[in-house]
């Protein structure tokens, strides 16, 4: 293509990039412009672009950021020779845009400092070694082309010390470092000195001034104590009082501030800092007086900077920081939540340090006196605002999130004053607002609003986990006094919540239990459907799971209590909490009568899922509602029955009449109503539950189950049946007879026809849990009765279906499908030598029972399952080759990738030379823009290579990937390491 035609055609993809409304017009578009870049030509094309100032700002744009990518990327591909030309050629380019578009200058002065660090030292005579001063030579004399050079010297420092897809070795970039950086910043600090203090320097250069000394003390090359030497230090306190400089102002004083954290080191340059520092307080308080939130704001920032650096200091040198830590207290008083929480960090720290020296050091009580007023004001920021319900629910969101940063400076105000103290704090606020609300009662007047009497609440609440769980004097009285607390919902709610993060205290005081039933079962009382009626079912939950060897003897109550819940109007949500509660109580039992207690808790649910059933199919959605929450209920109570150490171990034979009856209610309900997706996964979870808790004592109805749920799969197509199918195969494999054996070979089968049927008819995207718990079952099949799978004509179907799954986006079930696939692939039967009799071999009589696994079997089994496997790998062996290759390089998640890389090994090494053809037949077709031509030349080199020698193919898998991350990562270049060449399209 000729350099006209290839910018002519350039143009015309910008122009459908920018200007087409067509989304696929624009994807097309982008695409060619990606695979543009990473051709030869596209240097020259560039350069005609980027010189062609009478073109839109868009292409010139592109064209700056393409020299850019190629210069990252590419520029190993030109011969070092013309790599001067081309130093020569930005640099005409951007002197030529002196004065013009910021956007071109920024692009072209972080493609020079990618070029800068590239240069060996002593390649390039007129810039490799003096680049600064060279770009000083070129753009520092003319006042007109200061602002170019400022540019250039600002993104300098910050593409050499953080861009690490610069391709340069370690020893080569430290060479670099120094040549470009460490011995420059004297040179950088005098030039940008001097323009400081130019006549008539404009507001505009004082801010790039100051944001090339930034650049530099970010990266750590100019460091304060050569700084504080110059008229830099001085004008950056200065430039605080000019509003167009307040925020740049701002960021150098507080990275020179950061340069300073060797304390020790830096004291008079520290005391130095402080001297300044503190006559900024007026300047805080006037900015607070008048509510200027902006000035506000950056002079937290700056305080809190000083705070946490110097916090080693504080307590050496008390009065010279009391006066910081004052200002940044007054910080987190401002009424403006986003400026208090500037301050936490800070409390963190200092917290650590003055609850070391609490008992040492008399002198610390005025920061003990802090800490108590931060104690007062960060439970104001605790509180609602007025307008809660009203406000739109991302700001009330919003809101509550902030509550929880609010909790741990609350806990950090415990470590330093004690939680005792601090609850002592809240629970006195909490007394004051009801004494207030109680005289106001009397006098018909309007008492404190419920904000006021929530937030300290809420404070005792976070700060619980600091309590003293043995403490007889402030948590008696918080006990005391959520009982007496005003019926309000959002009160009792977070009354509720206080009690939840005390059970542990109450199980030490289980007097105390009867009073905080009382209380926990007002608050679920009246149909509550609202967030009281959850707050109440946790503390019902906490209180039974801590209190559960006392509340034994509540079990009566416990039970009127739950079967009344079961007839209100509590969602299911809430329901579940209580019900998982009181099973922790009934598994606190002695051995001798849980199970009947039990039970005698399941049986209004168990009744009611038989009244639900007997009312025949086509019930109400209100009816079916209902019939799960009952079985996830159930379901619930039997998930933590099950998983007690005590509880189970010995089942009364009387427990397998009830386990037959509660298999008896889901099989009738299964078979009224075997396509809805509510129920079946409410019973096969139920089912799984109830299997893990009856283990031995379920086996008679194994065969029954499998026999209801297989059919329900072939007619509905409900992932969760072919879930628990496996899972079944999974528990009892190891202790089948022949009728449990013949059922598992039956159930499955069914379910892998239907899985065919499926895949045939279905769109694979609408098919991801259905081949997740499908692929699940059959690795679970493979791993415990690899007879059901292996030598049947089932695995090629199974090994196509995961295969095919491996094409979805859905990370889950790339995870089980690749770990089927391992396990095929490395199947201890693939090391038997190949047995020709046996080539044909796809259906093999079933070995005895408890005889399953390769390595138990007769060879005759063992070399007709070899034999199948090797037929469906190599039938199918391309297709899986190119889906883990496109994967790898495409869509797979890194937390996979070392099982696909896996996968490919062992592929390689059961099929070498066939492998080597998939491999290149699957990269082949792989865009330019995913893996550059060069790349995968050389991946097949050194893949097959590796095959050949026996060598680890994983280098070479490794070296495919990081050349797929590589280009795409062309497309990432703008200056803040992000977005593609559109991002910065001019406005």
């Amino acid at each position: 293509m000729s350099s006209s035609s290839s910018t002519s055609t350039v143009l015309e993809a910008l122009d459908a990039l920018y200007k087409n409304p067509d989304g696929g017009a624009k994807n097309r578009a982008n695409a060619f412009l990606q695979e543009f870049q990473s051709q030869n030509e596209a240097w020259e094309t560039a350069n005609a672009l980027l010189l062609a100032q009478e073109l839109p700002l868009e292409p010139r744009l592109f064209a700056a950021q393409t020299f850019r990518s190629k210069v990252i990327y590419d520029l190993a591909s030109l011969p070092t020779e013309q790599w001067a030309g081309l130093r020569a050629t930005l640099l005409d380019a951007l002197q030529s845009y002196v004065g013009g578009a910021r956007v071109v200058q920024t692009q072209l002065s972080l493609t020079l400092a990618a070029l800068a660090l590239q240069l060996p030292d002593g390649s390039d005579a007129e810039w490799g070694d003096r680049v600064v001063p060279a770009m000083i030579e070129r753009f520092g004399k003319d006042p007109a082309s200061v602002g170019t050079l400022l540019e250039f010297l600002t993104v300098l420092p910050e593409e050499v010390t953080s861009n690490a897809r610069i391709p340069v070795d370690n020893e080569q970039y430290i060479v670099r470092l120094h040549t470009l950086l460490n011995a420059q910043a004297g040179e950088v600090l005098r030039i940008l000195s001097m323009y400081i203090q130019a006549e008539g320097i404009t507001p505009s250069l004082q801010i790039s001034v100051l944001q090339c000394l930034r650049s530099w003390l970010r990266a750590g090359e100019i460091h304060t104590s050569n700084m504080i030497q110059t008229p830099l230090f001085a004008f950056a306190f200065d430039a605080i009082k000019h509003e167009e400089l307040f925020d740049i102002a701002i960021d150098v004083l507080s990275e020179m501030i950061n340069e300073t954290q060797e304390v020790h080191e830096n004291m008079p340059i520290i005391e130095l800092i402080i001297s300044r520092l503190l006559p900024l307080r007026e300047d805080l308080a006037r900015a607070m007086q008048s509510e200027d939130e902006d000035k506000v704001r950056g002079l937290c920032r700056l305080f809190v900077a000083a705070g946490e650096t110097y916090r080693l200091l504080i307590l050496k040198h008390k009065s010279e920081f009391l006066p910081i830590v004052q200002a940044i207290a007054s910080c987190a008083a401002f009424p403006e939540v986003e400026i208090a929480q500037i301050t936490f960090r800070f409390w963190w720290l200092l917290a650590t340090v003055l609850a070391k020296a609490r008992e040492a050091d008399p002198e610390i009580k005025p920061f003990l006196e802090i800490f108590e007023n931060l104690l007062s004001i960060v439970i104001k920021l605790l509180r609602w605002p007025d307008d809660v319900d009203t406000a739109s629910s991302s700001s009330v969101a919003d809101h509550r999130d902030f509550r929880h940063f609010v909790g741990d400076t609350l806990k950090d105000c415990c470590y330093v004053l004690g939680a005792t103290e601090c609850l002592g704090k809240s629970l006195q606020m909490v007394e004051a607002l009801l004494a207030q609300s109680q005289q106001a009662a009397a006098a018909g007047a309007q008492g404190p609003k419920w904000q006021d009497i929530e937030a300290p609440l809420f404070s005792m609440r976070a700060m619980g986990s600091e309590a003293d769980m043995r403490d007889n004097n402030v948590t008696p009285r918080i006990m005391d006094i959520v009982a007496s607390l005003p019926d309000h919902p959002k009160v009792k709610y977070a009354g509720l919540l206080v009690i939840s993060r005390y059970t542990e205290w109450v199980a030490g005081h289980p007097e105390r239990i009867p009073t905080l039933l009382s209380y926990i079962s007002s608050g679920l009382s009246g149909a509550q459907v609202d967030e009281t009626g959850a707050a109440a079912a946790q503390a019902i939950l906490y209180l039974c799971q801590d209190c559960a060897p006392h509340l034994v003897a509540y079990l009566p109550q416990l039970y009127e209590f739950f079967t009344g819940l079961n007839t209100s109007a509590l969602p299911a949500s809430d329901l579940i909490p209580v019900t998982e509660g009181i099973a922790s109580v009934v598994a606190a039992m002695p051995t001798d009568g849980a199970a009947e207690t039990a039970l005698q808790f399941l049986q209004p649910n168990l009744a009611a899922l038989q009244q639900f059933a007997a009312a025949g199919p086509d019930q109400a959605k209100a009816a079916i509602d209902h019939a799960s929450a009952r079985m996830e209920q159930i379901q619930a109570f039997l998930s933590v029955l099950s998983s007690s150490s005590d509880f189970g171990k010995q089942l009364p034979a009387s427990c397998s009449t009830t386990c037959n009856d509660a298999f008896r209610i889901v099989d009738s309900i299964v078979a009224l109503y075997p396509n809805s997706p509510q129920l079946a996964e409410r019973s096969c979870q139920l089912l799984r539950r109830g299997m893990a808790l009856f283990d031995d004592l379920a086996t008679p109805i194994i065969p029954s189950v499998l026999g209801r749920l297989a059919p329900a799969f072939v007619q509905s197509g409900i992932p969760s049946y072919a879930w628990i199918i496996g899972k079944c195969i999974d528990l009892w494999s190891d202790r089948a007879d022949a009728a449990l054996q013949s059922a598992m070979q039956s159930a499955f089968e069914q379910v892998s026809s239907k899985v065919i049927q499926m895949l045939e008819t279905t769109p694979t995207q609408e098919m991801a849990d259905t081949l997740d718990d499908y692929i699940s079952a059959s690795l679970q099949v493979s791993a415990r009765n690899p007879v059901l799978l292996f030598p049947t004509p089932i695995f090629p179907h199974a090994f196509r279906a995961a295969v095919t799954a491996l094409t979805l986006l859905d990370q889950r079930v790339l995870g089980t499908s690749i770990d089927f696939l391992c396990e095929v692939l490395g199947h201890d039967s693939l090391s038997l030598p190949v047995n020709e009799g046996h080539a044909g071999v796809s259906v093999v009589p079933y070995g005895e029972p408890g005889s399953r696994r390769s390595d138990t079997q007769p060879t005759e089994l063992n070399h007709a399952i070899a034999d199948n496997v090797r037929k469906v790998v190599a039938n199918q062996g391309q297709a899986l080759t190119s889906v883990l290759i496109s994967g790898l390089v495409g869509h797979f998640q890194p937390d996979i990738l070392s099982t696909v890389m896996t996968a490919i090994r062992l592929l390689a090494l059961a099929f070498p030379q066939e492998t080597i053809g998939w491999a290149a037949h699957a990269v082949e077709p792989l865009p330019n823009t995913t893996v550059p031509s060069k790349d995968k030349h050389a991946f097949m080199t050194n893949f097959s290579n590796a095959i050949a020698t026996s060598s680890p193919v994983r280098t070479a898998l490794t070296g495919l990937y990081g050349a797929s991350r590589k280009s795409r990562e062309r497309a990432l270049v703008d200056r803040d390491g992000g977005g593609g060449f559109d991002v910065d399209r001019p406005t």
